[in-house]
C-alpha cells in the first residue's frame, strides 16, 4: 500500500510539471495571437478613451453649472414639500379632535346662552 501512494505522489508530481510545461507552451504559442489582439484594441480603447474622456469633462463641466443654477430652486422646493407635509402630519394628528372641540364649542354656546347674566357681587 505505501508503495501505491508513493507512485501516486511521483504521478502527481509529473502530471504538474508536464501541466506546466504544456500551460508554458500554450502560453508561448498564443504569444502573438495576444500581442496582436492587445496593440489593436489597445489602441481602439485609446481612442475612445480619450473622447470619452473630454465627453465627460463636457458633461461634467455643464452638470456641475446645470446643478448651480437648479440647486437653490430644488432646495426651495423640499422645504415648502416639507413644511406642507409637516402641516399634513400636524392635521392628521389633530383630525380626531374635531369632535371633542365641537362637543366643547356646543357646550360652550349653551353655556353663553343659558348661563346667569348677573354677575356674582361679593
Amino acid at each position: 500500500m505505501l508503495t501505491f501512494l508513493i507512485l501516486a505522489a511521483i504521478a502527481a508530481a509529473l502530471v504538474g510539471v508536464a501541466g506546466v510545461a504544456l500551460s508554458a507552451l500554450v502560453w508561448l504559442i498564443l504569444l502573438p495571437v495576444r500581442l496582436v489582439f492587445r496593440m489593436v484594441f489597445g489602441a481602439i480603447g485609446l481612442v475612445f478613451g480619450l473622447l470619452g474622456s473630454i465627453v465627460g469633462v463636457i458633461f461634467g463641466i455643464g452638470g456641475s453649472l446645470l446643478g448651480l443654477i437648479l440647486a437653490p430652486i430644488v432646495g426651495l422646493i423640499v422645504v415648502v414639500a416639507i413644511v406642507g407635509a409637516l402641516i399634513a402630519a400636524i392635521t392628521a394628528l389633530l383630525a380626531p379632535l374635531v369632535p371633542v372641540a365641537l362637543l366643547g364649542l356646543l357646550a360652550w354656546a349653551v353655556f353663553k346662552l343659558f348661563g346667569s347674566g348677573a354677575r356674582a357681587s361679593v
